[in-house]
């Protein structure tokens, strides 16, 4: 019988962690796909040229490995990064506002949402360090209008690593 009482246990604690969330089975990937879209339509062709600050790949590599909450955190703090690196004045773009202002309404939806399904606790650090990295060496360039085109593009990589993320782990 105790044998039975813990297998119950397990069972349920699997699907609680596995279905705790319904947003990130149902509604993610719909909004993922449109932010995704929008943040590509915004301004011209997503840029080739390098950021010179790396990506920080092995963090998303440790995320995949991690268990269902672990991961759904991991992929909140990486869309709330994200909108804190786009709360600026972004006046020197040449972006399409409408698309702009969309993508960030879209954004901060997921983000609200995905936040909602985890316990607020510290976020990674080295993650938060790439994006302040990225921020300040980003910015200080003299062409402020390419420096938001390359954060664009790491925006992009990073929106789209996480839809994976999400995609093929929870």
């Amino acid at each position: 019988m105790k044998a039975f009482f813990s297998l119950c246990t397990f069972v349920m604690l699997a699907l609680h962690q596995t279905q705790g969330c319904p947003w990130m089975q149902d509604k993610f990937p719909q909004y993922s796909r449109t932010y995704l879209t929008l943040l590509e339509e915004m301004g011209e062709k997503i840029t080739e040229e390098s950021v010179g600050v790396n990506f920080p790949d092995e963090l998303y590599r440790l995320a995949r490995k991690s268990q269902p909450e672990r991961i759904i955190k991991f992929i909140a703090q990486v869309l709330d990064e994200v909108s804190l690196l786009l709360d600026e004045d972004l006046n020197v773009v040449a972006w399409d506002q409408k698309k702009l202002k969309d993508f960030m309404s879209t954004l901060d939806t997921q983000l609200v949402a995905t936040q909602s399904c985890v316990n607020k606790t510290k976020g990674n650090k080295r993650l938060h360090l790439y994006f302040r990295k990225l921020r300040s060496e980003t910015l200080q360039m003299e062409d402020k209008a390419q420096a938001w085109e390359l954060i664009r593009k790491e925006v992009h990589r990073h929106l789209t690593k996480v839809d994976l993320l999400a995609s093929t782990r929870l």
